[in-house]
């Protein structure tokens, strides 16, 4: 897969997050949490967007090499997501997976 290829996915798979972390099925799930899981989701979707972010700052051709070495970190990202979000009724599955490919990405694109 080319980087443009690899970013877009990543991008893609991270929207999605951020529309299920927005959805009312989501919200009711997580008014259901201990303090301490509330602010996991929180911390979980400011951390999705933010990776949004870097990755829409980061031209492709900027963070060619860094996609390319971790191409396979990605897609397990991308995948654990997809997995997870099959499943968003069980919110820790998908707080971890969130946050895991948000990581990721924090490592191919620096913060600002």
């Amino acid at each position: 897969m080319t980087p443009g290829e690899v970013r877009g996915k990543t991008l893609a798979e991270l929207r999605r997050a951020r529309k299920n972390m927005m959805s009312a099925e989501w919200l009711a799930g997580v008014e259901d949490l201990a303090e301490a899981g509330r602010t996991s989701a929180a911390t979980a979707l400011l951390d999705v967007c933010l990776a949004i972010r870097r990755l829409e700052n980061a031209g492709a051709a900027e963070i060619r090499r860094q996609l390319a070495d971790h191409e396979q970190e990605l897609e397990r990202g991308v995948r654990g997501l997809e997995r997870a979000g099959e499943r968003l009724h069980r919110i820790k599955t998908y707080l971890k997976a969130a946050t895991a490919l948000a990581a990721t990405v924090g490592k191919v694109v620096k913060p600002l």
